[in-house]
């Protein structure tokens, strides 16, 4: 019973700071929202930022799930291309902006609103990023595809440029947009 609490608060606090944002959302709210008494969410979490902490680990942990399924799944459709999985990054980074409920990255967001560097909320973004970034990189040396740390992050600028992107001004094509400008990069290493 109690660690169903504590995902309540979690997932609540997910929700709405994906839609009010981290500052605007006040620990009142969550609580309100979840229904769950201040003891209880105090026991779990002692201060807003440690419950931030929390989601946004458990947003990675689902996130990089996610993705890991989404790639194998849209992999599928490029059977004969070196560089498929990669393409399939792409696809899924596009089925999630086309969602109603895309409110941008968490931790693109998490990084505008805690803009020090050496807060710990911006560390765990900058993890995070750097996470996915790595993701790239091993799957371009499973494709054998040289230069592959430089090209990493090059694809991750494109994943989030196309992320805010899509966030700021609603371009619901960005992630098809930055796939082919993927595409136009790894051609010129010759990757097809």
């Amino acid at each position: 019973m109690t660690s169903t609490k504590k995902e309540l608060l979690l997932e609540t606090a997910l929700n709405l700071f994906n839609e009010h944002g981290f500052h605007n959302t006040g620990i009142d709210m969550v609580q309100s929202v979840s229904g769950v008494s201040k003891t209880t969410m105090y026991k779990y979490f002692k201060s807003k930022d440690e419950l931030i902490l929390e989601v946004l680990r458990m947003r990675h942990d689902r996130f990089s799930e996610w993705m890991d399924d989404r790639v194998a799944e849209f992999s599928k459709s490029y059977p004969d291309k070196p560089c498929g999985k990669l393409r399939a990054m792409f696809d899924a980074l596009n089925e999630w902006i086309q969602r109603d409920s895309f409110c941008g990255c968490n931790f693109i967001n998490a990084c505008a609103e805690f803009t020090c560097c050496n807060h710990p909320i911006h560390k765990l973004a900058t993890e995070h990023k750097l996470s996915t970034q790595s993701y790239i990189e091993n799957l371009l040396n499973e494709a054998n595809i040289p230069q592959s740390k430089e090209l990493s992050v090059q694809i991750a600028l494109l994943m989030d440029g196309a992320i805010v992107y899509a966030h700021t001004v609603g371009q619901k094509e960005a992630a098809a947009i930055a796939k082919d400008m993927m595409v136009v990069l790894l051609e010129a290493v010759a990757c097809k």
